[in-house]
């Protein structure tokens, strides 16, 4: 539906003239690719969701922290990129500085995020996607 307005433009220039389909075949092609990739990612996204909960689903978290972790990770590879600082908790989850500082504490504690490099106020976190750390949960 996105493109639906090159589909016809490209349609009616393959019904006039040579009447040859080519160029349409090959923006069809292009535009059937566009939409698996784009598919395909969200299968992957879902499959990482799933994944991440499966491997959480004993680990005891607030609804705050749900919350920013499912924003997390229904954003990857978008806005967030699954990072976060204590002011995007904060913004996120409605919270004090406090708070969210304690929270993001908590989340790498139980193995939810690791901590990227860098630190004070440039703290950043990110979705721990692998296997959890030893230890945690």
């Amino acid at each position: 539906m996105a493109r639906r307005h090159a589909y016809y433009d490209h349609l009616e220039s393959a019904q006039k003239g040579s009447l040859d389909i080519t160029p349409w075949l090959l923006w069809f092609l292009d535009t059937l690719k566009e939409a698996l990739e784009q598919a395909l990612l969200r299968i992957d996204r879902v499959l990482m969701k799933a994944t991440f909960w499966q491997r959480h689903a004993t680990t005891v978290l607030s609804e705050r922290q749900i919350k920013v972790l499912n924003r997390l990770l229904d954003t990857a590879g978008e806005e967030f990129e699954q990072v976060i600082n204590a002011r995007k908790y904060q913004s996120l989850a409605k919270v004090s500085k406090a708070t969210a500082t304690r929270d993001l504490a908590e989340l790498l504690e139980k193995g939810c995020l690791h901590k990227l490099p860098g630190g004070g106020r440039s703290t950043r976190y990110s979705v721990l996607l692998g296997h959890a750390h030893e230890g945690t949960q």
